[in-house]
C-alpha cells in the first residue's frame, strides 16, 4: 500500500483551514472534536476535517497542548463504525491520503469499505498536520554531500533538535502516548469499536493500541508486521535486506532475460560491497559511504517495482557507471526519508527500540549480511544526539490480543521480514498471516485489497481463500535502464 501511495505524499492538501492547521505550534485545550469544512480538489465527497486537542504531557494533564488533525470521510450508509488508517513510518502522515480519495487513487479496500464504514485519517502527534516534528534540512538537496556520507547528517540533526526542543518536549512522542491519543479521538468521534488498518510501524502502533484499549478494537489489518517485543528498529534491517537480496538474486537467476543480461549479478554485487568495505566510493564527486549505500539499496528492495532496477544499478556501478547509483541514493533519501517527520521517527525509535538493542543482538543480526552493523550504528549515533528517555520495559513485551487480525507480509520484505509476524501470532489466537511470494515491504494489489475487504466484513481471517493472491504473485520484469525509476 505505501509504495502505491508514495506519490500522494507530495500532493497539496487543499483544505479550507489548512493554513491554520499546519501553522499551529501549540494546540487548543483538550476537549471534544471541532469540525471544519474542508475540500480536496474538485471532489464532492463528504469530507470533514477536525481538530482535537490533547495534552503534550498526558501524565501531568497540564501545560502545552497539541492539535491533533484528522480528515474523516463519512460512509455511504452510516453505521457508526469506522476504519482508522495509519501509514506507518514512524513519521508518515495519514492525511496525505486525502487527495488520493479526491482523485480516486486510494487503495480500493477503503473505497469499498466506505459503503458502511467511515474512513478516518488521523495524523499522530508529531506527524503531518499534528505538530509535525520535521527536520527538512536533513535531507534537502542543499545537504547532499552530508547525506551521501551519513544516514543521519549530524550537524543538521543537532540543529533540528535544538530548534524543535524550544517548543516541544521530545520525550512525549512515543507509541504508547499516541495510542492513548487515538482513544481520545475515538471517544470524541463517538465510536465504540474501530477497525485498525495499518502498515509497517502502523502495525506496531495498532498492536499497542489493542493492548492498551482492547475493548474498543473491532478488528485489525496489519501489513508489513512490526510487533512490539519481537522487532526492534533497526535491528532487523541487516538480515531483512540480506534475505530480500537473496530472493532477488534467486529470481534473477531463474528469469531467462535477467540471467542472460546479468549472468554474474551475485558475484558483481559481492565485489561492489567489497569496495565499500574498503572505504567510501566516489560518486560524481560525492563521497558515498557503506552505511548510506547499503541502506538506500535496502530501500530499493522495499517494493518489487523498484527492486527490479537493482541488478541494472549494481552492474552499472560495478562497471564504473555510478549515475544510476547516485539516482537511487537521491531518490531513497529525499523521496522516502524526506517524506517522514524525522524528529518524530527518532523520538519513537530512540526511546522504544535502540535502548533495548544489545551488542550480542547486533553481532547476531549483522553476521553474514552485506549491510553489517552500519544501520544500527548510524541509529545509535543519531539517538545519542536526539537524547530522549528510555521507554518503559512494558512496551517491549509481546502483545496478547483476542481481536480478529489479518496479517499481510511480503516474502522478501527487507524491513519487516515475515518471521516476526509468525512469532507474534503465537499470542494472537484469532490472527492469520498471509505471505505474498516475491513481495517486499510495500505491496498492494486487487487481490490483497479484496482479502482485506472480505476480512473486515467477516472478521474471520482464517476462512479467507488466499489461493489466488499467493499462487499468482510474481515479480515485474527486470529493468535494463533507469527509465521509469521512481515514477
Amino acid at each position: 500500500m505505501k509504495d502505491a501511495l508514495a506519490a500522494l505524499r507530495t500532493a497539496a492538501l487543499a483544505c479550507a483551514v489548512l493554513g491554520a492547521m499546519a501553522s499551529a505550534t501549540a494546540g487548543p485545550a483538550p476537549g471534544a472534536a471541532r469540525f471544519h469544512a474542508c475540500h480536496f480538489a474538485k471532489s464532492a465527497l463528504p469530507f470533514r476535517c477536525a481538530t482535537i486537542g490533547v495534552y503534550e504531557n498526558r501524565a501531568k494533564r497540564a501545560g502545552r497542548s497539541i492539535a491533533l488533525e484528522l480528515v474523516e470521510l463519512d460512509a455511504v450508509h452510516r453505521s457508526h463504525r469506522a476504519v482508522f488508517w495509519n501509514p506507518g513510518g514512524p513519521g508518515a502522515a495519514a492525511t496525505d491520503l486525502a487527495p488520493g480519495f479526491a482523485s480516486g487513487q486510494v487503495p480500493k479496500e477503503l473505497l469499498k469499505l466506505r459503503d458502511t464504514y467511515d474512513i478516518v485519517l488521523l495524523d499522530n502527534r508529531g506527524t503531518g498536520l499534528s505538530g509535525a516534528l520535521d527536520c527538512p534540512a536533513l535531507y534537502s538537496h542543499a545537504n547532499e554531500r552530508a547525506y551521501f556520507a551519513q544516514l543521519f547528517p549530524e550537524a543538521a540533526l543537532r540543529a533540528c533538535r535544538e530548534r524543535l526542543a524550544k517548543s516541544a518536549d521530545l520525550s512525549e512522542y512515543t507509541t504508547a502516548i499516541s495510542s492513548d491519543d487515538l482513544d481520545d479521538v475515538r471517544v470524541a468521534l463517538g465510536y465504540d469499536k474501530i477497525v485498525l488498518d495499518g502498515g509497517s510501524y502502523g502495525t506496531m502502533f495498532y498492536l499497542d493500541y489493542a493492548r492498551r484499549h482492547p475493548a474498543h478494537v473491532e478488528s485489525m489489518v496489519l501489513a508489513g508486521v512490526a510487533p512490539p517485543g519481537f522487532l526492534f528498529i533497526p535491528l532487523e534491517d541487516a538480515q531483512g535486506a540480506q534475505q530480500a537480496m537473496n530472493g532477488l538474486i534467486k529470481d534473477c537467476k531463474a528469469d531467462a532475460a535477467c540471467n542472460t543480461r546479468y549472468p554474474h549479478f551475485a558475484g558483481h554485487f559481492a565485489a561492489l560491497v567489497g569496495r565499500f568495505d574498503r572505504g567510501p566510493v566516489n560518486v560524481d564527486g560525492l563521497s558515498l559511504t557503506k552505511e548510506v549505500f547499503s541502506d538506500q539499496l535496502r530501500h530499493a528492495l522495499y517494493a518489487a517495482e523498484t527492486a527490479a532496477y537493482v541488478p541494472y544499478i549494481v552492474e552499472e556501478a560495478y562497471a564504473g557507471n555510478v549515475g544510476p547509483l547516485r539516482k537511487l541514493v537521491d531518490f531513497a533519501t529525499v523521496g522516502i526519508a524526506g517524506g517522514l517527520a524525522m524528529g518524530l521517527n527518532l523520538s519513537v525509535t530512540c526511546a522504544e527500540d535502540v535502548p533495548f538493542i544489545s551488542e550480542a543482538k547486533i553481532t547476531g543480526s549483522s553476521a553474514g549480511t552485506f549491510q553489517g552493523a552500519t544501520r544500527v550504528r548510524a541509529q545509535q549515533r543519531a539517538c545519542a544526539i536526539w537524547n530522549v528517555g528510555r521507554a518503559s520495559a512494558s512496551f517491549v513485551q509481546p502483545v496478547r490480543s483476542e481481536a480478529p487480525i489479518l496479517m499481510l507480509s511480503g516474502e522478501d520484505d527487507p524491513a519487516t521480514p515475515p518471521n516476526y509476524g509468525r512469532e507474534a501470532l503465537r499470542l494472537l489466537p484469532n490472527g492469520r498471516q498471509i505471505v505474498i511470494p516475491h513481495a517486499g515491504h510495500d505491496f498492494e494489489s486487487e487481490c490483497t485489497d479484496a482479502l482485506i475487504v472480505a476480512f473486515v466484513r467477516s472478521r474471520d481471517a482464517k476462512r479467507l481463500d488466499a489461493t489466488h493472491c499467493v499462487g499468482n504473485a510474481k515479480r515485474p520484469p527486470f529493468a535494463t535502464s533507469m527509465k521509469g525509476f521512481g515514477a
